[in-house]
């Protein structure tokens, strides 16, 4: 019984998040990037080994290895976004739903321009986010190590 609550809850939380968070495709960020669009990946540093990571892409890891979220998390994002709330930045993550839980939580600290983008890097199907459509990658280097 406890356990269907705490899966309720979480089913919950997941979409009210998902509520605030405005989304932007792949394709919208990577035209975006040519606007000095900041892309901010959320991702582990294994994923980043995975599948590589966008060029100038800033990295901000969520979880640590145990897959709780880090400390530091929080003020290393508003580290890279600066004071101005005004900025605008996208969020990414492998498909979607930590770069939304993101986006919510900046939101919450006055951030207005701040996208979900929404497919993520591996999308949900082959044919869906930013590795599946081709859009541009490099190997990950110091940050991986």
């Amino acid at each position: 019984m406890f356990k269907n609550f705490i899966i309720t809850i979480c089913i919950f939380l997941i979409s009210t998040v998902s509520l605030f968070a405005k989304d932007m495709s792949p394709i919208e960020a990577a035209e975006g990037l040519k606007n000095n669009l900041i892309i901010i990946d959320v991702r582990t540093k294994s994923e980043w080994k995975e599948t590589g990571v966008i060029p100038n892409a800033k990295l901000v890891r969520m979880h640590s290895v145990a897959r709780t979220l880090r400390k530091e998390y929080i003020s290393e994002l508003l580290e890279v976004l600066g004071d101005n709330k005004n900025i605008e930045a996208a969020i990414i993550c492998a498909s979607g739903g930590r770069s939304s839980a993101t986006v919510a939580m900046l939101k919450e600290k006055g951030y207005i321009n701040i996208s979900n983008i929404s497919e993520g890097m591996v999308g949900h199907t082959n044919n869906t986010g930013w590795v599946n459509r081709g859009l541009p990658t490099i190997k990950c280097s110091k940050e991986c190590e």
